[in-house]
């Protein structure tokens, strides 16, 4: 259920289109590692190495999502509000529209 929301941001993200700059490598993946963060706080998952290796294995396995996601373009302050925001939803509906 978390895993479907996740895809759901990654598919906003693939469509959204507010600015000039299409999104560098970097801001996808800081994105996608935000999302991952939020959807573990939200389940309750505290612990850090669990974290990082459950965020390594979801970028492997969406790895192709991520890689579409460069060069798709992104709202002005995309960035600075998914990385103040404290849950998927508002991500997907304030931060990537």
């Amino acid at each position: 259920m978390r895993r479907l929301t996740l895809l759901m941001v990654l598919t906003t993200l693939l469509l959204a289109g507010c600015s000039n700059e299409g999104a560098s490598m970097e801001q996808c993946r800081a994105i996608f590692d935000r999302l991952v963060t939020v959807e573990l706080e939200e389940m309750g998952f505290r612990d850090p190495a669990l974290a990082e290796l459950t965020r390594a294995e979801l970028s492997a396995r969406h790895r192709t999502e991520i890689a579409k996601c460069v060069g798709r373009r992104l709202p002005p302050r995309a960035m600075s509000c998914v990385m103040a925001a404290n849950n998927a939803e508002t991500v997907s509906h304030e931060c990537l529209r």
